[in-house]
C-alpha cells in the first residue's frame, strides 16, 4: 500500500515545495524579460535588443566548463541558496537601473546565476522522487513551467504599464527570493559522492556522458537541430504574420499563445510515457511535427492555417523538450548528472546565438516564407534520420543479447 502512495508524484513533500516555486520564478522571467524589451526598445535601436537577447544565452555558454563542476561538487542547498542569492542581488540591481551597459552586465549576472541553479535543480529532482518518476516529474514540471510562462508574459505588459519597468523587474527578484527559501526547506540534499573526483572532465565528462550513450548521441544533437529551426524562425515570425499575412499585433500575440499552449499539452502528454522507447519515440515525434508545421506555417494563407501550424509547433517542442530532458536526466549517471546538465543547457544555449545568427541570414535571403519552408523541410528529414538511427541502435542492441 505504501508503494502505491508514491505512484504519484505529488506525495513527495519536496516536489510540493520545489516545483510550483520553480514555476514562479518562470513567472518572473517572462515578466522581466517583457519589462527589459520594452525599456531596451525604447530609445535604441535593434543592436540593443540583439545584445539583451545575447546577454541572456552567452553567460550559459561561458559557464558551460564549470557549472556542471559546481553542481556535481558540492552540497546542493549551498549551491541552490547561493546561486538564488546572486539571482536576488541582480533582479533587484537591473531594476534600479537605466544605462543600458548596466543593464546588460546585471542581466549577464543573473544568467550567471541560472546557469549554475538550472542544473542543480534538474540534479536533485531524481533524488527527490526516485529515478522511476523522473519522466513524469520532468514532464510536469514543464507543463507548470509553460502555464507560468504564458502568465508572466501576459501579466508582464500589464505590471509595466501600472507600475513601471522598476516594479515589474522587482517582482521577478520576488520570485528569486522564493527560490532561496524553498532551497533552504528542501529536506533532500545531492552531495559529492565519497572518492568521486568531480574537479576532472567538466564539460568533458558531460558531453562524454551524452555521446557515452546509444540513445542520446541521436537524440540530443536531434534537440540542438531544433533549437536552430525553432529559434532562427522566430526572428522572421513577426515578418511573416504582420507583413506576409497582413495581420495585426493581436493576431500575433494570438499565434505566439497558441504556440505556448501546445507546449503545456505536449509536456503534459509525454510526462505520461513511462519507458526510454515511448520518449525516444516522442522527441522523434515532436521534431516531425515542428518540421512538418513550420513548412505549413510559411505556405499559410490565412489565420486559421497559421493557428493550427503554431499550435503544432508547441505540442512538438513541448514533447521534445519533455522527452530529451528525461533522457538525459536518467540516463545519466548520479555522479555526473549535474555536469550532463549543464552540458546540455551551454550547448542548447550555444545553438540559440547561432540561430539568432542563421535566422537573421535566412529572412535576408530566403524572406519569411522561404525561411519557414526551408528550415521545416530541414527537421523532418532530421527526424526521419533520427527515427531510422534509434530503430537502428534498438536492433543491434537486441542482436548483441541474443548472440
Amino acid at each position: 500500500m505504501k508503494q502505491s502512495l508514491q505512484t504519484s508524484i505529488w506525495s513527495h513533500r519536496d516536489i510540493r515545495l520545489v516545483l510550483p516555486a520553480r514555476a514562479l520564478s518562470y513567472t518572473g522571467d517572462a515578466i522581466a524579460m517583457i519589462a527589459l524589451m520594452l525599456r531596451v526598445s525604447d530609445g535604441h535601436g535593434p543592436a540593443a535588443v540583439t545584445a539583451l537577447l545575447l546577454a541572456f544565452a552567452v553567460p550559459t555558454v561561458a559557464m558551460i566548463p564549470f557549472a556542471g563542476r559546481i553542481v556535481d561538487g558540492y552540497d546542493s542547498r549551498t549551491v541552490l541558496v547561493w546561486s538564488g542569492l546572486l539571482q536576488v542581488a541582480a533582479g533587484a540591481g537591473v531594476a534600479f537601473v537605466h544605462d543600458l551597459v548596466p543593464t546588460l552586465a546585471l542581466v549577464c549576472v543573473l544568467q550567471l546565476g541560472q546557469a549554475v541553479g538550472g542544473p542543480a535543480w534538474g540534479a536533485l529532482i531524481p533524488r527527490i522522487v526516485g529515478e522511476e518518476l523522473v519522466g513524469r516529474t520532468t514532464g510536469t514540471s514543464q507543463a507548470l513551467i509553460g502555464v507560468a510562462t504564458l502568465a508572466g508574459s501576459a501579466a508582464g505588459g500589464v505590471l509595466v504599464g501600472s507600475v513601471g519597468s522598476r516594479g515589474a523587474l522587482l517582482v521577478d527578484a520576488s520570485t528569486f527570493l522564493v527560490l532561496v527559501f524553498v532551497a533552504r526547506l528542501v529536506r533532500t540534499r545531492r552531495r559529492p559522492e565519497p572518492g568521486s573526483d568531480t574537479a576532472k572532465g567538466g564539460v568533458l565528462a558531460g558531453l562524454r556522458a551524452i555521446f557515452g550513450d546509444n540513445l542520446l548521441r541521436i537524440l540530443v544533437p536531434a534537440l540542438w537541430l531544433f533549437v536552430v529551426v525553432g529559434e532562427a524562425v522566430n526572428v522572421v515570425e513577426v515578418y511573416l504574420i504582420t507583413g506576409e499575412l497582413g495581420l495585426g499585433p493581436a493576431l500575433y500575440g494570438a499565434a505566439g499563445a497558441a504556440t505556448g499552449l501546445g507546449a503545456i499539452a505536449g509536456s503534459a502528454f509525454t510526462a505520461r510515457l513511462h519507458t526510454d522507447q515511448a520518449r525516444s519515440r516522442a522527441v522523434i515525434a515532436g521534431m516531425a511535427a515542428i518540421g512538418g508545421s513550420c513548412v505549413l506555417m510559411g505556405l499559410a494563407g490565412n489565420i486559421v492555417t497559421l493557428m493550427i501550424a503554431a499550435t503544432t509547433i508547441g505540442v512538438g517542442s513541448g514533447m521534445l523538450n519533455a522527452a530529451t530532458s528525461s533522457l538525459v536526466v536518467t540516463r545519466a549517471a548520479e555522479a555526473v548528472r549535474g555536469r550532463v546538465i549543464a552540458a546540455l543547457n551551454g550547448t542548447v544555449r550555444t545553438f540559440s546565438v547561432l540561430a539568432l545568427l542563421l535566422g537573421g541570414a535566412a529572412g535576408t535571403l530566403l524572406g519569411p516564407r522561404g525561411t519557414f519552408v526551408t528550415c521545416g523541410i530541414a527537421c523532418a528529414v532530421a527526424a526521419t534520420v533520427a527515427g531510422v538511427l534509434v530503430v537502428r541502435t534498438k536492433d543491434s542492441e537486441l542482436e548483441a543479447v541474443l548472440h
